[in-house]
């Protein structure tokens, strides 16, 4: 009996922890979709629709895959942010990792520019803080966002993506 509640109350002080972190970090709901194809070097290019808190931003993404990993890939996201002249736009890399091995959902033809297989995935991304310019400046680590998308056989790559992005107080 008394295993069960400690196992309970347990859980919520860590939740409870959880949320105390992000609302005093200044956390915010991140959230949108990630458009892009796989390069032939097994980077990747594309574009993000990034609703950030109240904010709507339109952000380039080049994804770098990491050996070994994890990190899985390193996401670098500049965003338009009407940044004043002389300022750097909104810039924050991203260690992305996978959260369990992609799941198969076909062949492709022989010589598919995606490569043999397609498939679906899970990942999780946390900001890197050192790489932060412009708006992103004052991120922390304490925030991720969680990644589904789906891999087609011509290398298109799309993705859903939500979680928080949290910043200094300071």
């Amino acid at each position: 009996m008394f295993g069960k509640l400690s196992v309970a109350v347990g859980a919520s002080v860590i939740i409870m922890t959880g949320l105390v972190s992000q609302a005093s970090a200044g956390c915010e709901i991140a959230k949108g979709k990630i458009t892009n194809n796989a390069q032939p070097d097994g980077s990747t290019l594309g574009i993000v629709a990034l609703n950030l808190g109240k904010d709507k931003l339109k952000c380039g993404i080049v994804g770098a895959p990491q050996f070994p990993a994890p990190p899985n890939f390193k996401h670098t996201v500049v965003c338009d942010d009407k940044a004043a002249p002389g300022e750097a736009q909104a810039q924050v890399t991203l260690n992305t990792s996978f959260l369990s091995a992609p799941t198969f959902t076909g062949f492709c033809d022989e010589g598919s520019p995606g490569g043999p297989v397609s498939f679906s995935f899970e990942e999780i991304s946390t900001p890197d803080p050192a790489s932060a310019r412009g708006a992103f400046q004052g991120i922390t680590d304490e925030g991720s966002i969680t990644i589904t998308g789906d891999f087609n056989c011509d290398g298109g790559i799309v993705m859903q993506f939500d979680g928080y992005l949290c910043f200094d107080d300071e």
